[in-house]
């Protein structure tokens, strides 16, 4: 499976200016050629939120098929497998792509997805919207647009904070509003269905501080191996890929973008110390978690 960032996402072909503020957020408009099709996965690095502007593509997200016409609005997180199926050459799509490893970004959007609404979102992430809902959401999207393009103004910084929280809450206020329209094309759950999203409910909630495999088998009354049965065939990847994957995120984040101190960071995690949670980064990302800070290649975060 391969996974993008938001750097190999803006060099796909475009059709408009891309605004990109240290590869931290970027809003991009472009028809995904580039992107590998039907015979690979992939993933994204990234929060993704997509506003299908012209044409028509069919994408498999999370092993689910699903049309994207103009109206449509996809919800991404860096845990959503996907593979484009079919995909015209007239399909447009403006992309707002958030980085999931810089803390004070994606903290306020990480925090809402942990709701009931935005768990039923995780598993009907395609969204038709009406044209006021439409109109709504383009214009917060030009909002923060507009403030990663005022690079002389001295307080550019909070005001992409605020473009970002706009942003969120009226997404936010669509799918409060909407929430009892996300269904599942009124198809019965099939008993794997309805495990996965239990299961990954369970991981949201309870990750930072439960890291084994066990506490969730425990949880659902189901084995360690049809649990991994159940998210590979779901996701792609194993239940403890899934853990590890969420946890290093959060953990990338705190020590690239905020000021908590390792050990601070390893209590929050339910680390059993500091070494033992070096040793978790270390052979995560390559890297021990103060050279990670040190060569962070983005100190000057939102």
């Amino acid at each position: 499976m391969k996974r993008y960032s938001i750097s190999n996402i803006v060099k796909l072909p475009h059709y408009d200016q891309v605004a990109i503020f240290n590869e931290q957020v970027a809003v991009v408009s472009t028809n995904l050629f580039g992107i590998d099709t039907s015979q690979y996965l992939f993933s994204i690095d990234a929060f993704v939120i997509g506003y299908i502007l012209d044409g028509h593509s069919v994408i498999e997200i999370n092993n689910v098929s699903y049309d994207l016409d103009p109206g449509c609005i996809f919800i991404l997180t860096p845990t959503h497998t996907c593979r484009l199926q079919k995909h015209n050459p007239d399909f447009k799509v403006r992309l707002l792509l958030l980085n999931s490893n810089e803390y004070n970004l994606s903290v306020h959007l990480s925090y809402i997805v942990k709701s009931e609404r935005w768990m039923k979102t995780y598993f009907n992430p395609v969204i038709k919207l009406t044209d006021q809902e439409a109109y709504t959401i383009n214009r917060c999207t030009d909002r923060i647009v507009e403030q990663i393009n005022r690079k002389e103004c001295p307080n550019r910084m909070e005001f992409m904070k605020l473009a970002f929280t706009w942003h969120h809450m009226e997404l936010d206020n669509i799918l409060q509003e909407r929430v009892n329209e996300i269904n599942d094309n009124n198809k019965p759950l099939t008993r794997q269905q309805h495990l996965a999203r239990k299961l990954y409910s369970l991981v949201v909630n309870n990750y930072r501080k439960e890291h084994q495999v066990r506490f969730y088998s425990e949880q659902m009354c189901l084995t360690p191996q049809y649990l991994n049965q159940i998210t590979t065939h779901t996701f792609g990847k194993t239940l403890s890929a899934i853990i590890t994957d969420q946890l290093f995120t959060t953990a990338r984040s705190m020590i690239l973008s905020s000021d908590m101190s390792l050990q601070e960071i390893a209590n929050e995690l339910n680390f059993p110390d500091q070494a033992s949670f070096s040793k978790f980064i270390k052979k995560t990302a390559g890297v021990s978690p103060n050279t990670l800070r040190k060569n962070n290649p983005h100190k000057d975060s939102i």
